[in-house]
């Protein structure tokens, strides 16, 4: 059936209508949308075309689209589209109106794009072949000469593709993983170093599973590419808190909070490549190790016997939960003032749950702490043990100095070294 279009003029207004064939014929200016797909981690929905398309057969295109039908409202067209093209039908957002012409096609064109997590029923009459990619993917194959991609949609679409790929903040970075702010709803991270891969891939196991069962928001980070490893989760809000500013509410939160996490079955990481037991002991172990041969000959010598009864106790076996095991002001958001959400979750393991006890119970102030222990009630020896991590903390940050930091780092944590000891 030859369907009956719209037509428009070059001020964007309807002008009529004509039949599609004799609009392909003529190259008539008429109506047509385009609508961006995207997911919720912001990747987007790419196809090609099938071969027997009236205009540009076979090429790939980031948008479902396609042309007005005469009295058709735009928006409903697009929706239209979407839905018969892909089997999308999530709420459309405008992104403007343009107009494009080529030897091909002359159209007026209203943009949109929407978020989409259902599946994909592609149509077979229009599409080919179906897949996602990230904004970076795309930009790759929009800067390819020999990847078709159609022309009309690069060209109203392309400047929003760049200008989203360029909305990205780096914010301070941690030791472990390189952080990206991205569009301010997602955050990537990329390891730094070869060891940081597994633990950073473990995340992507772990906290899916435990994300809901904790009162505190938690990334729920996804693998968007394996070599180099990159993950990407959406952006849990909130800015590092002061400690000086943390109060018993915040306490009594972050108590349930550290309760929640380590009543966490331990069989729940199974197969997450979180640290076992065995595996948390032998990595503290060689972290004591490294301090005794590399930290502790820089300490002054009368410091030497208190530095060795330190590393001797930390050393003794414990109980063993699943536990966050790097608790600090940096990892700890606070949105406004209240606490909201705990990041960076690379070291997780099973471990000694007075890792977790260490800073909350002795670098933060008074009512925070007394709240906390109400709420989660440690035992004496819990508490023993966290105070024994807060001394071990400056130990990390020097030896971390030494093997990859700089000497920056060294001399800080020798300083804290001191005042612990």
């Amino acid at each position: 059936m030859d369907e009956i279009v719209a037509l428009y003029d070059a001020a964007g207004q309807p002008a009529g209508s004509a039949p599609r064939s004799r609009m392909r014929a003529e190259n008539l200016r008429h109506g047509a949308t385009a609508v961006v797909v995207r997911d919720s981690l912001g990747r987007v929905h790419v196809h090609r075309r099938t071969d027997t398309k009236d205009v540009y057969p076979g090429r790939y295109d980031f948008a479902a689209g396609g042309v007005l039908l005469a009295g058709e409202v735009p928006l409903a067209a697009a929706r239209r589209e979407a839905a018969e093209e892909l089997g999308v039908t999530s709420a459309l957002v405008p992104l403007g109106e343009a107009d494009y012409a080529d030897d091909q096609t002359t159209y007026h064109g209203f943009l949109y794009a929407t978020e989409w997590d259902g599946p994909i029923r592609p149509q077979a009459e229009e599409v080919a072949w179906e897949g996602w990619t990230t904004l970076e993917g795309l930009a790759a194959m929009l800067d390819d000469p020999t990847t078709p991609v159609m022309p009309d949609t690069v060209g109203l679409l392309g400047d929003w593709v760049r200008a989203r790929l360029a909305d990205r903040v780096s914010p301070e970075q941690g030791w472990d993983s390189e952080t990206v702010v991205v569009e301010d709803r997602w955050v990537d991270r990329r390891p730094r170093r070869p060891e940081v891969v597994p633990r950073l891939l473990a995340e992507t196991r772990l906290l899916p599973r435990i994300a809901a069962g904790l009162p505190l928001a938690v990334p729920v980070p996804v693998v968007l590419g394996e070599d180099p490893l990159w993950v990407r989760h959406p952006i849990v809000h909130g800015e590092p808190c002061r400690p000086a500013m943390l109060t018993a509410t915040d306490g009594a939160v972050v108590g349930r909070f550290l309760r929640a996490l380590h009543d966490t079955p331990p069989e729940v990481c199974a197969g997450t490549g979180v640290l076992s037991a065995e595996e948390a002991l032998a990595d503290l172990e060689g972290g004591l190790a490294g301090m005794r041969e590399r930290v502790l000959p820089r300490l002054s010598p009368d410091r030497h016997r208190d530095a060795h009864a330190l590393l001797d106790a930390v050393a003794e076996t414990t109980e063993v939960c699943l536990v966050h095991a790097d608790l600090g002001p940096d990892h700890l958001l606070t949105v406004d003032g209240p606490v909201t959400g705990v990041i960076d979750w690379t070291d997780a393991r099973i471990g000694d749950p007075g890792l977790d006890l260490a800073w909350t119970l002795s670098g933060t102030p008074e009512p925070f702490a007394d709240a906390l222990v109400a709420a989660y009630s440690p035992t004496p020896g819990q508490r023993a043990r966290g105070l024994l991590w807060h001394r071990l903390g400056p130990w990390w940050e020097a030896l971390a100095g030494i093997d990859f930091l700089g000497e920056e780092y060294v001399a800080s944590g020798l300083t804290g070294i001191a005042a612990r000891l």
